[in-house]
């Protein structure tokens, strides 16, 4: 017997949490090392963060639609971004560009009820929507949803141990890295395809690595009310 019926027709393998988990955290070079991502990781499932049509992909490791064009990346792009971004512990942490809020809860419950994590979304509906996600998870009453612009950051809060962006930026925004805390790191990708990792040195100090291959759609200004 030489058919695919003899090796399991495509029917038979499907992508599960629990597989996706062991893809993110096992194996020689897991793309997940960091305790507390991993911790996370179990609890906050991708599935309670895609749309009812989608939820058949939900533990692929591919993007899914959110909303015009907006996209969750894979999960293997976010947690190399969160693997760079270093969490800690009791951390406060920045995200620009919330979108379907699964990233942004995963920092949550990585830095726990002592952290805080605030994430900003430009598009209202999206934040409607990230904040309906987020709310099947009651515990993260650390985690919260801001809809304004964030091209800028949000220095109200700062400074913060971690920030994180979702788009793609032109050059390193003085004004958001300002916004770290000393020893903070901030993740940007930039229109160069690649993510920047910034580190706070000192007060006047930062180192820059860069990570080559990535593609992110650039950053847009101003907000997007939703229509009545």
């Amino acid at each position: 017997m030489n058919d695919i019926d003899s090796f399991g027709g495509s029917g038979v393998f499907s992508w599960t949490h629990k597989y996706l988990n062991q893809v993110l955290t096992t194996g020689q070079y897991p793309v997940v090392k960091n305790p507390l991502l991993k911790k996370a990781l179990l609890k906050i499932q991708r599935e309670d963060f895609v749309p009812a049509v989608a939820k058949d992909k939900a533990f692929q490791d591919i993007d899914v639609l959110i909303e015009d064009g907006t996209i969750l990346n894979k999960p293997t792009l976010i947690c190399e971004m969160l693997e760079l971004l270093d969490i800690k512990e009791s951390g406060k942490y920045l995200d620009i560009g919330t979108g379907s809020g699964w990233l942004a809860s995963l920092i949550a419950e990585a830095v726990g009820p002592k952290g805080v994590v605030y994430t900003m979304e430009r598009i209202e509906s999206i934040a409607r929507k990230a904040v309906q996600n987020i709310r099947k998870y009651p515990e993260l009453v650390n985690l919260f949803v801001i809809f304004r612009d964030g091209s800028n950051g949000l220095p109200e809060y700062a400074p913060y141990d971690g920030i994180h962006m979702s788009v793609a930026m032109s050059q390193i925004p003085v004004v958001i890295k300002s916004q770290l805390a000393i020893g903070g790191r901030m993740v940007i990708p930039t229109l160069q395809n690649d993510i920047r990792l910034i580190v706070r040195v000192s007060q006047n100090e930062f180192r820059e690595s860069v990570h080559q291959g990535y593609y992110f759609d650039p950053i847009k200004e101003g907000i997007v009310v939703s229509k009545k």
